[in-house]
């Protein structure tokens, strides 16, 4: 899979995408935060490797301004879901699958990023504190954040537990909180 953005002079993000599935390219582009246009080709067809069809693809939506995004782009989120022990229970191993995977198809689908991993165990809290932790790279941070509230909320995933704090990529700073289900204001990774 390769993903391109552009940022448009209003502020706003398009993505552009394309991955191989089965015997298909797969062409994912529009809004960041929409669910965008898929178009499918026969492959190899024109193309007879992905290598030319990636040269391709790089060359028509270069021309128009996209580029992949640098380390230095966008925010890291996290998702912090708390816990009662260091390893966690089964029901936290499930939440971090199911989350997990709700996370990955809003994000892709709507151009917003990817989850990019997790950790479980103790926080830097200096009173005793374990959490869960989700993270994601999007490259709209109000976009991304609201989108994570809406898929846990509608997933029943203990949305009312969740905090999510936020991170520039291009600054080395802390972490800063955005929400708390429980206003909590405040937050250790």
């Amino acid at each position: 899979m390769l993903t391109l953005y552009k940022q448009e002079s209003n502020g706003k993000f398009l993505y552009a995408e394309y991955w191989i599935e089965e015997d298909q390219v797969v062409e994912h582009t529009g809004a960041v935060g929409t669910l965008g246009t898929t178009t499918r080709m026969d492959f190899p067809g024109t193309f007879s490797n992905e290598d030319e069809f990636k040269n391709d693809f790089l060359k028509r939506y270069s021309g128009l301004g996209y580029k992949q995004a640098s380390e230095d782009d966008g925010y890291m989120l996290v998702i912090q879901y708390p816990m009662k022990s260091l390893t966690g229970s089964k029901r936290d191993l499930w939440l971090k699958d199911k989350a997990s995977e709700a996370l990955i198809g809003e994000l892709g689908w709507k151009g917003l990023g990817i989850v990019d991993g997790h950790d479980m165990g103790k926080t830097a809290n200096p009173v005793t504190e374990y959490a869960l932790n989700i993270y994601c790279f999007v490259m709209d941070e109000t976009l991304g954040i609201q989108a994570v509230k809406r898929v846990l909320r509608e997933s029943r995933l203990d949305y009312t537990q969740i905090k999510i704090a936020s991170r520039e990529l291009k600054s080395d700073g802390e972490y800063i909180l955005k929400y708390s289900a429980k206003n909590k204001q405040e937050f250790y990774v």
